[in-house]
């Protein structure tokens, strides 16, 4: 009997490690950097992002949880707003992502929430895509499975390290180009832009009840 428990408990620890994505350098430009991964169940790549902003947690809250903002900096975003507030750091939001012709646009509802852990300062920040909620429009491509997790760690007063991982299936048959220019140029322009939005006034002094800055 322990040898069978040792045996599986050999193959579980195998399993596991093997279940842990080989990322890949795609990009490493402006300190941010792009990898690639293959996903177990999608033919379509994970990606991560990893770099450094100037902001503070709640500076970074405000601008995830202003959905309209995303037109803004979300690369290729055509339209997005907030569907409904779930809770503090929490809501619905839409998104619409401009596709190259001839190719449909994607649409997507997002599960989104931002919560900190009391004792490191640790952001975490989930957007799901979920089934449901609104009717799916007959000229858009519905993107039913989206994970997107943000994990953001404050480095200093004022300064945050974010470590960005996406799993996504953007629905439909999409030409290898197109899918590397979303796998590798939209993380790096996203970021990029991002790093310009969230200095805007309107983010200077954001201040939330669940996030100790």
């Amino acid at each position: 009997m322990k040898a069978l428990l040792s045996i599986t408990a050999l193959l579980l620890l195998h399993f596991a490690v093997s279940a842990s994505p080989t990322w890949e350098l795609k990009k490493n430009q402006d300190s941010i950097k792009v990898y690639t991964a293959n996903a177990d169940n999608s033919n379509v790549k994970s990606v991560r992002v990893e770099c450094i902003i100037n902001a503070t947690p709640s500076q970074l809250a405000a601008l995830l949880l202003d959905a309209k903002a995303h037109e803004q900096w979300v690369y290729s975003t055509k339209s997005s707003y907030a569907i409904r507030s779930t809770g503090p750091g929490r809501q619905l939001y839409y998104s619409e992502i401009s596709m190259p012709w001839p190719l449909a646009n994607r649409e997507v509802v997002v599960n989104f929430s931002v919560s900190q852990h009391p004792a490191t300062k640790v952001l975490t920040v989930k957007a799901i895509a979920i089934d449901g909620e609104l009717q799916p429009k007959k000229d858009k491509v519905r993107v039913v499975r989206s994970n997107v997790t943000w994990t953001v760690t404050p480095l200093a007063p004022n300064r945050l390290k974010i470590d960005y991982i996406a799993d996504a299936d953007p629905g439909g048959s999409i030409p290898a180009w197109i899918t590397n220019m979303f796998l590798t140029k939209g993380p790096y322009e996203t970021f990029r832009q991002l790093r310009q939005e969230v200095a805007k006034p309107a983010y200077k002094n954001a201040r939330f009840d669940f996030i100790t800055d």
